[in-house]
């Protein structure tokens, strides 16, 4: 069995998000398991990939390069047929199977047996391909589409929540439910303490903190039902435990992409902060080594996640793994995925994000409980069943 898998999310902007790290999961959980299965890694040169330190040590793997290094963009369909498509001509044998995790990189499904890996239909819910103007957002738009369309020529569609699968039958109906399979995400993080003083403060243990990480900046993220949500928590302590200000737990927001003023919904952020005078309890670490994530994770006294809608949300499932209370919107997918090892709330109604951190805060053996439960239900979600799954369904295609 011959695969050629697009990898090159492991090298671009997305290298740290769900989709990077499930191209990198799934490119090493297939080799490590089935050394009968030859795969062909599409790779940009001169571009470091979160898979450079693990290819070399497996004899059944072969990088491709397919040229200089090109960010996801407007572009994406022009570095396609001319970078990426001679290569996968090229590399393509008898009975060779394409795997793309990412769809925005274009596919060749006219020319091979193509199996699609659909992470959200997010943008098509809230009209939301650019955030660069509706100009930008209408002909984005356009290439959206005229990529997507294409997945009804891909033999197989997998997909990483049944949520995401029932959006996507919504979305392309004349698309075989039969042909459409799931396998959740794995949760690929080491349980193991490190330094994280340089992104706290120095009373962090003492006061504690609620954490906000993972995860991009657009509309459908509800960044800011965070920032209002605490808000009303901070006031919650004061009124309810006569706690001073300055004894209050920090939000800690975690992450490169909140460093980033010019955008709107981080200005928006920003500018309610900075308006309720609560800048001495909000923290932004900016980026942060991949092995602190743990640790950023476990010691808060919760997690919290109010986006309103996710393909799966790995960072939650990482925060369950770490055996941190999680506070999470009361989505579909997070009831998929999170089920009884979370805590529900309505995270467009700051106020009742309020009360219910307030009541994570003061409760300590009910969070215990949910903490307990949540690291049992994160166990389900392992990266060997991941690549299980998606083994099968390459070789029940190479059946056909």
């Amino acid at each position: 069995m011959h695969i050629i898998i697009d990898a090159t999310t492991t090298q671009d902007e997305m290298a740290f998000h769900g989709i990077g790290q499930y191209t990198k999961n799934i490119v090493l959980s297939l080799l490590k398991k089935y050394p009968d299965l030859e795969m062909t890694v599409l790779l940009f040169e001169g571009k470091e990939s979160t898979l450079d330190n693990y290819i070399p040590s497996f004899r059944n793997c072969k990088v491709a390069r397919v040229g200089k290094y090109r960010s996801n963009g407007f572009l994406n369909n022009w570095w396609y047929f001319f970078q990426f498509l001679p290569v996968i001509r090229r590399e393509k044998k008898k009975g060779s199977i394409y795997f793309c995790p990412y769809f925005w990189r274009n596919f060749p499904a006219f020319l091979m047996p193509t199996v699609l890996f659909v992470h959200d239909m997010n943008l098509v819910r809230f009209n939301m391909y650019s955030q660069k103007g509706k100009f930008f957002n209408f002909i984005r738009k356009l290439q959206y589409w005229k990529t997507m369309y294409k997945a009804y020529f891909c033999k197989r569609i997998l997909c990483n929540s049944n949520v995401t699968k029932k959006d996507f039958l919504r979305y392309l109906k004349r698309y075989s439910e039969k042909k459409v399979f799931v396998s959740h995400l794995g949760v690929d993080i080491e349980e193991k303490e490190v330094d994280i003083s340089n992104l706290l403060p120095n009373d962090f243990s003492e006061k504690k903190y609620l954490i906000y990480l993972g995860g991009g900046i657009n509309r459908s993220k509800n960044s800011m039902g965070v920032v209002k949500g605490y808000y009303e928590f901070l006031k919650n302590l004061q009124d309810k435990k006569d706690m001073t200000f300055s004894d209050c737990p920090y939000l800690v927001i975690a992450g490169g992409a909140f460093v980033k003023k010019e955008k709107p919904e981080v200005k928006e952020m920003v500018e309610f902060i900075e308006e309720n005078d609560i800048q001495q309890k909000v923290i932004f670490t900016g980026f942060y080594e991949d092995e602190q994530r743990y640790s950023l994770l476990k010691n808060a006294f919760a997690f919290i996640h109010l986006s309103l809608y996710e393909g799966f949300g790995i960072s939650v499932v990482e925060a369950m793994r770490s055996k941190t209370p999680v506070v999470v919107h009361e989505s579909d997918v997070y009831k998929e995925v999170v089920g009884e090892g979370g805590i529900f709330v309505d995270g467009t109604r700051e106020k009742q994000v309020g009360e219910v951190l307030f009541k994570t805060f003061i409760a300590e053996n009910f969070t215990n409980d949910v903490a307990q439960k949540g690291y049992e239900r994160s166990l389900r979600y392992n990266w060997e069943k991941t690549g299980d799954i998606t083994y099968e369904v390459f070789k029940n295609l190479c059946g056909e």
